[in-house]
């Protein structure tokens, strides 16, 4: 056995799934192809427990913006780290980073901060309740493991089954239905939290604009979970993207390049609400994510990174239409450049399925790690793009050999 196989025995004893995290545990349908550690990051590459090399599009799960230890953030941590990493009051670099935030985001008058993009949704879920004296909420997109955004598998997973007369889903970019609901309820909503893109086909913004439209007429708090949207679309994020501004918003990814910070922020009538009841937590201030958000940002307030995001998208898009073309595959590249993907296009559903799990198994024994979206960072360079449309052709080559024989196919969850 290699030693990342004994590793992961003793893993599946220890840990559930042998992760903590669900989007990136091991799938044994990928079998060798796909490593279950890795163990070092540089720029846009990612060696696993047996030296092999890949180039990264996974970017894990989003947080990595600029590469793996970009040598300006990582300095900003160790200098911090000779003053301390938390105090018994708050810290001097809150200020600072606050600051930067509030002059940045769209809209953005006062920001808190917590550690994770689930702590930022389930905050700003409070302020929202607590402003409007309203219990219900609708919500349209992935939001983290909370009570609040899981009622939909209750009470199999844990969520008492009355939360579901509190909660109401819309399916993301149904408008009809958004429309519906939001009239339906539109006096005990205290708010409708959403993603303000799911990473498909429709760029258009039209989905997050009618929702700021219906709950503005209703007098309906509207929060936008930029957990991986800000940030990444733009400086500004979606709202920036978009051009809507939301009452309040969350983000945490793309934000500290991999370290753990998130931000829950918003119009100052709303957040100071928080001067009248008590949401809190120790971690909050922690200086070493602080600092490393600071230099992310500075980053990018100095440099083109996101012009430089989108270009190598659009090479990435441009090389995966030419896959497309050489191959004789029904398919195009879809999405936003920060993260696109090549979409298979056939009159059998199961196909689209059964094709991309081939590909991304033999992207993997290509040296490529990627997600069913194929996430850009400031350190991936023309050549490493390049360098993945060579290796993604050549996958895609052989998964079209297979495909007639193998009918495996999987869902993967991306973050």
């Amino acid at each position: 056995m290699k030693p990342s196989d004994q590793l992961f025995e003793e893993a599946l004893r220890l840990i559930p799934w042998g992760t903590q995290t669900n989007a990136k545990r091991y799938y044994p349908e990928y079998g060798d192809a796909m490593p279950k550690y890795i163990t070092r990051g540089k720029g846009c590459r990612l060696w696993d427990m047996e030296g092999r090399e890949y180039i990264d599009f996974r970017l894990a799960l989003g947080p990595v913006t600029l590469g793996y230890c970009y040598d300006e953030v990582d300095e900003a941590v160790r200098r911090q780290m000779d003053h301390g990493v938390l105090f018994s009051m708050a810290s001097p670099r809150e200020v600072e980073l606050a600051r930067m935030l509030v002059s940045t985001l769209p809209g953005v008058e006062m920001v808190r901060f917590m550690k994770t993009g689930e702590d930022a949704n389930l905050s700003n879920v409070r302020i929202a309740r607590a402003c409007t004296g309203r219990d219900m909420i609708l919500m349209s997109g992935y939001h983290g493991y909370p009570d609040w955004f899981a009622t939909e598998d209750s009470p199999n997973n844990g969520v008492p089954a009355f939360m579901k007369e509190y909660v109401k889903v819309i399916p993301w970019g149904d408008c009809e239905e958004a429309e519906r609901l939001i009239r339906r309820y539109a006096d005990r909503l205290a708010c409708v939290i959403s993603i303000p893109y799911d990473w498909n086909e429709d760029v258009s913004g039209t989905y997050i604009r009618l929702l700021r439209s219906l709950t503005r007429e209703h007098g309906i708090l509207l929060v936008m979970d930029e957990v991986l949207t800000g940030f990444r679309l733009a400086l500004g994020g979606a709202q920036e993207y978009f051009g809507v501004e939301a009452d309040l918003v969350s983000y945490a990814k793309a934000l500290a390049n991999g370290y753990p910070l998130s931000v829950y922020a918003g119009k100052r009538t709303f957040m100071e609400r928080l001067y009248k009841f008590k949401m809190t937590t120790t971690y909050a201030g922690e200086t070493l994510s602080i600092a490393a958000a600071v230099a992310t940002l500075g980053i990018m307030k100095r440099e083109k990174v996101h012009d430089h995001i989108w270009s190598m998208g659009r090479r990435l898009m441009d090389g995966f239409n030419a896959i497309a073309r050489d191959l004789g595959v029904e398919g195009y590249a879809a999405g936003l450049p920060p993260a696109p993907f090549l979409k298979f296009v056939h009159p059998e559903p199961e196909y689209h399925a059964r094709l991309e799990f081939l590909w991304h198994r033999e992207c993997f024994r290509e040296g490529l790690f990627m997600n069913p979206r194929w996430l850009i960072s400031y350190s991936h360079r023309p050549d490493d793009i390049d360098e993945a449309i060579e290796k993604a052709k050549r996958a895609l080559r052989r998964a079209l050999e297979a495909e007639p024989k193998e009918r495996t196919t999987i869902k993967p969850y991306w973050w």
